[in-house]
């Protein structure tokens, strides 16, 4: 009864231990799969990051166009130094004729010569403002002999409404008003005009038109 006592523990201890032995290999094949799971994605992060250097590095053999670059900046870099330039000779032309003491020229080549430069102004101040018939002689600067400056000479980029700003100074050098407008640039027009006249522009003022 003894030895038959001994042969059934040392049987349970037998099955014991092939089931330790069964759980620590079950324990190790599961840590050994993590294992391989994170190297296999690690293996694919790697392989990721070889294409995107090679695709930078293909980038980096291209040629820089320094010219192309200037291009590209100045194609979505918009001033209003043209429509400023475009609007005084405007105004200046409308000033000249509208806002003067002196007689129409009698010969008559010469007076074809300045209503045809009137109208191509008028025409001009037209496309820039909007302006109805009865605009063109309400003319910015209320004298000839005044300078008309544009004060705006940032560049924006990117934009397509721009503040803009002109100064008025008679000839003795005064400051004789300002004017505010906005510029649309996909319309090339100045909108939103405002004028400002000071006490030596108004003074300094022509009263009697040329027509």
């Amino acid at each position: 009864m003894v030895w038959r006592g001994l042969e059934a523990l040392k049987v349970y201890w037998i099955v014991v231990v092939i089931g330790i032995v069964v759980v620590g290999m079950l324990l190790y094949m599961s840590s050994q799969n993590k294992v391989v799971s994170k190297l296999e994605s690690d293996v694919a992060t790697t392989e990721e990051l070889i294409v995107e250097a090679e695709a930078t590095r293909s980038g980096l053999m291209v040629e820089f166009n320094a010219k192309e670059h200037q291009a590209k900046i100045k194609e979505r870099t918009v001033s209003a130094k043209e429509i400023g330039r475009e609007m005084i000779e405007v105004d200046d032309a409308l000033t000249a004729f509208y806002k003067t003491n002196k007689p129409l020229p009698t010969d008559k080549k010469e007076k074809d010569s300045l209503f045809k430069a009137l109208e191509k102004a008028k025409e001009k101040n037209i496309l820039l403002t909007g302006a109805k018939e009865a605009d063109h002689i309400k003319t910015w600067q209320l004298n000839p002999e005044w300078t008309l400056t544009l004060e705006s000479v940032v560049t924006y980029q990117d934009t397509d409404r721009i503040p803009v700003v002109f100064s008025m100074t008679t000839k003795a050098g005064k400051v004789a008003g300002l004017i505010h407008a906005v510029y649309d640039v996909n319309k090339h027009m100045l909108t939103n005009i405002n004028r400002y006249y000071t006490t030596d522009g108004l003074q300094d003022e022509i009263d009697v038109g040329g027509v």
